[in-house]
């Protein structure tokens, strides 16, 4: 999307501020929903599991933990790309770097809600099939 003038580029930059609050929210869900699924593997664990279930149940452990990673990289990259729309109030050079930036992690946000919506289906499924 071209900018042409310094107003349009400070209204494009208040909607990037606001996309990146939007998905802090949406990070915040997915923590809270993946600590809701690492409880709930912890119950299972607690009533001895059986012995072939065990496999899946760290398949899924890990999971958990990999996304808990992901959410972190994706917290402190939306704050650096937060700092970078605000320095770019102040100097307009960098604009297109911004919008590059920006548009990448909204692909990886897209890919980590995907992702992390079919681990949760994935072992909800699992739990239905097999307790």
């Amino acid at each position: 999307m071209k900018v042409n003038t310094k107003s349009s580029m400070n209204t494009k930059i208040r909607h990037l501020k606001h996309e990146l609050e939007t998905w802090l929210r949406t990070l915040d869900y997915i923590q809270q929903e993946n600590v809701s699924l690492k409880n709930c593997l912890a119950d299972i664990i607690i009533n001895d599991i059986e012995p072939e279930m065990l496999e899946e149940v760290e398949y899924f452990q890990n999971q958990f933990l990999n996304k808990d990673t992901i959410i972190s990289l994706l917290r402190y990259d939306i704050a650096e790309q937060n700092r970078l729309a605000e320095a770019g109030e102040a100097m307009n050079g960098n604009f297109t770097m911004l919008v590059k930036k920006h548009d990448k992690l909204r692909e990886d946000m897209e890919k980590t809600e995907k992702e992390f919506n079919k681990l949760k289906f994935q072992f909800n499924n699992y739990l239905s099939d097999n307790l």
